[in-house]
């Protein structure tokens, strides 16, 4: 069966080199491949050529493709994906934080008091991630001025 194929319509020289720095140099996995696929499909390799090649499926190589055909370097990027919103905003992180460690020992009570004060029901683990969260940002926060107070 004769699949069709799609190929890189336009790459200037500019975009040549960059596409071969990124295959060499990029730090991010997916970018380096997705810029090799894009270098053989300009050197007209076929879809299932360089899925084979890059170990990907071909509805991705072609993917690939269409995104560069439509906005060139920048669609070798990973897209932002967004995950669910957060159950708690800055102040009710602040104000679990604050109940946490007015009770570190009985985590069934700093629960039933958080969900009394923002009336919110979290489970034990989003309690120990947000627990966990704001100490490393305020450790952070406090390595970053002691940082600058030595200087």
């Amino acid at each position: 069966m004769n699949v069709p194929n799609k190929f890189v319509k336009i790459l200037s020289e500019e975009d040549y080199t960059k596409l071969v720095e990124n295959q060499q140099k990029s730090e991010n996995f997916r970018v380096r491949n997705r810029s090799h696929a894009i270098l053989l499909s300009f050197e007209k390799y076929s879809i299932d050529e360089i899925a084979k090649i890059c170990g990907v499926h071909r509805n991705a190589v072609s993917r690939w493709i269409n995104r560069w055909n439509e906005s060139g370097l920048t669609g070798l990027g990973d897209v932002e994906k967004k995950g669910r919103p957060p159950i708690l905003n800055l102040e009710e992180q602040a104000k679990t934080v604050e109940i946490a460690m007015r009770n570190p020992k009985f985590p069934h009570r700093q629960l039933s008091q958080i969900k009394a004060e923002t009336g919110k029901t979290i489970s034990p683990y989003t309690l120990r991630r947000v627990i966990k969260k704001r100490l490393d940002l305020e450790k952070n926060q406090v390595g970053i001025v002691e940082t600058h107070r030595r200087a």
